[in-house]
């Protein structure tokens, strides 16, 4: 009993809608995030000065979901997919900026459960992936001869992955920027941190309760599997303190051809787009450029 008490607990902690005012909070100068969180803001600035659009979807399950648009009047656009518990537009901005500045528009969805999006739960990647089928619907509504670029950062990498042995019209190429990729394992992962005693059975709960509450099974999310039959090149990235060789590495053997690998020195989760600025944009552009 109280082990199921404490996986309802790890499910809500972990799930329900958080307070994405907190992303990329402004942090002291002593802080190692300082610079990167300074970027970031100086770019929100930057991007916000630029004409957009609020565009929005209905997603299976009829929540209202929304984005920001940045067009370019070109036929390329960049699908924006941000983490879990990210503010859209901050964890977007550099990175909009840069695929701006190649001509090509952006659309910043905010995820289920984040900001303006409706939702009271994220689901780590597992509805979020048939939204993202969604907003792909959405830019080839309002571009039909375009091209789609799809782009995920942390859970949004691991969605990228889910979607990429879906059937995408107009899409060229994904990109997944330090990937989750497996919802189970963020259970047990965090289970095991947490409670330490009894972890196992505690994730199985907080799992079994996630297939009741979403009606899902994560299983069918593991993106691995889903990769091995992936109907698209791949660019995969990551920093190298957070020690993802050997998971690229294996995803590189199961899709030779078609995958990319970038690694990022010095750079831990999520923050090689601004550390490692031109190498990492430079990888980018190179791949991107082929695909197109």
């Amino acid at each position: 009993m109280l082990e199921k008490l404490k996986a309802n607990i790890l499910f809500k902690k972990l799930l329900q809608r958080p307070d994405i005012n907190k992303a990329y909070a402004m942090v002291e100068p002593t802080d190692s995030w300082y610079n990167t969180i300074t970027m970031v803001h100086n770019s929100l600035a930057e991007i916000q000065k630029l004409p957009y659009e609020n565009v929005g979807i209905l997603s299976h399950d009829n929540l209202k979901l929304e984005a920001i648009y940045y067009p370019a009047n070109n036929d390329v656009t960049v699908i924006c997919v941000h983490g879990y518990t990210s503010h859209a537009e901050r964890e977007w901005a550099f990175p909009g900026l840069f695929y701006h500045s190649l001509g090509f528009n952006v659309l910043i969805p905010y995820q289920r459960a984040h900001g303006p999006s409706e939702g009271n739960y994220i689901s780590f990647g597992a509805l979020e992936t048939l939204d993202m089928l969604k907003w792909v619907e959405k830019v080839n509504e309002m571009n039909p001869n375009g091209k789609i670029i799809i782009h995920g950062l942390s859970m949004g990498g691991g969605i990228v992955l889910n979607l990429s042995d879906k059937k995408m019209q107009n899409v060229r190429c994904l990109i997944a920027d330090a990937p989750n990729t497996s919802i189970e394992g963020f259970f047990r992962n965090v289970s095991k941190e947490v409670f330490k005693k009894n972890d196992k059975k505690i994730a199985d709960y907080a799992i079994r309760k996630y297939q009741k509450e979403f009606k899902v099974n994560p299983k069918d999310f593991d993106s691995m599997d889903i990769v091995a039959k992936s109907k698209y090149p791949i660019l995969l990235a990551a920093g190298s303190d957070e020690h993802l060789d050997e998971l690229f590495s294996n995803i590189k053997k199961i899709n030779p051809k078609e995958t990319s690998i970038v690694i990022l020195q010095g750079c831990n989760h999520g923050n090689g787009m601004y550390k490692q600025t031109e190498t990492f944009q430079n990888a980018i552009k190179e791949f991107i450029m082929k695909k197109l």
